[in-house]
């Protein structure tokens, strides 16, 4: 089902496009989206697609993008089989929340502050931090998307996950939190 035809001069003018600019992207004449945004035409199914494909195509080339995000080209992230105690090291010392666990360039788990807390609350004994691995408390991969991936996918997979790592020709380059996601509308809507 497509949107309301009276969305088609709003969304035009959005991308401050003319009437003539909007025809020659779309294959739709001047004067048939003239006559369709005066409301004196309504178009064939087939030429309402186009405009609206050719405005959404335009809303997905101006949306921000993974590579848009991303603060560094610098994965802090750490191997499987260090110690939950060098775990923890490294979030102080980077100031994060969460650690990739990569093996080889690829991401195989992630630990996290909320991972370590359930391992410590769970356990009956002490834990000692110098003892426990990695491997033993980690979660799930975090999700791997590519550079052009848009925000418009990356916002709700950060509903649900603390980061996503940003993946350039099979190789992890960089990481995407909610707080960079956060920074990057903020400073979208300064442009």
């Amino acid at each position: 089902m497509l949107p309301e035809l009276s969305l088609i001069k709003q969304m035009r003018k959005q991308f401050s496009l003319t009437q003539m600019e909007l025809s020659l992207k779309s294959g739709v004449s001047q004067s048939l989206i003239a006559k369709i945004e005066a409301g004196n035409l309504i178009p064939t199914y087939n030429n309402a697609k186009r405009l609206f494909d050719t405005l959404e195509s335009l809303h997905l080339e101006t949306q921000l993008k993974a590579k848009d995000l991303m603060q560094s080209e610098k994965v802090v992230g750490i191997k499987s089989d260090a110690t939950l105690k060098e775990a923890v090291r490294l979030m102080k010392k980077h100031a994060i929340s969460q650690l990739p666990v990569m093996e080889e360039e690829k991401c195989v788990g992630e630990i996290s502050e909320n991972s370590i807390m359930e391992k410590l609350h769970s356990a009956k004994d002490a834990v000692d931090m110098d003892k426990v691995l990695v491997k033993e408390v980690m979660a799930d991969s975090m999700p791997v998307i590519q550079l052009e991936t848009p925000i418009s996918v990356i916002t709700p997979i950060l509903e649900h996950r603390p980061a996503v790592l940003v993946a350039r020709k099979g190789k992890i380059i960089g990481i995407i939190t909610k707080q960079d996601l956060l920074a990057g509308l903020v400073a979208g809507n300064r442009k």
